[in-house]
């Protein structure tokens, strides 16, 4: 995670468009799957443990396209076409996971490297992180969190974001 400070420059509006949203999309939609890695990992299903890597990674590109000012989640087709044809390096990643249809362990192992090498490299661009949502026997601590972008983002006249809607 990037530590702010005064001197960094950070532009506030940046920072409630594509910041916010990058971090909303992250504990949403990234935060969940690495749980769901670890647990299919841990019981040894491997090709769910494929799977949920291809849908973190997933998750993880659309987070660096919302940093680099894409608005809303795209579209599945458009999603799945922005990996196929992108260089981004979570795209490459994607497109080099095996199959999830008999994993072996070797399998979950790699796409499990990719996730945390891609997951290190968006959590370095992202100004900062939300509460973990999804956690058992705890309410979600991100309500406030959201409550105070909405308002400075109301404040400096930009408009709501589509908090509600994941996409992936």
């Amino acid at each position: 995670m990037t530590v702010l400070s005064s001197d960094d420059g950070i532009d506030g509006p940046w920072l409630a468009t594509h910041g916010a949203n990058a971090a909303w999309r992250y504990a949403r939609s990234v935060d969940p799957t690495l749980d769901d890695i670890e647990a299919a990992s841990a019981t040894g299903a491997w090709d769910l443990c494929v799977e949920a890597c291809a849908k973190a990674l997933q998750a993880i590109l659309v987070c660096h396209c919302c940093l680099d000012g894409m608005k809303g989640v795209p579209e599945r087709e458009h999603l799945h076409a922005l990996i196929a044809s992108s260089g981004h390096p979570v795209a490459a990643a994607l497109r080099t996971l095996p199959l999830s249809y008999r994993a072996t362990a070797a399998d979950a192992d790699h796409a499990r490297t990719a996730v945390d090498e891609q997951d290190a490299a968006l959590r370095a661009r992202l100004p900062f992180e939300l509460p973990v949502i999804r956690q058992a026997g705890r309410h979600a601590a991100t309500v406030r969190a959201t409550a105070q972008i909405a308002r400075f983002r109301s404040a400096r006249g930009l408009g709501a974001l589509d908090w509600d809607r994941s996409g992936l």
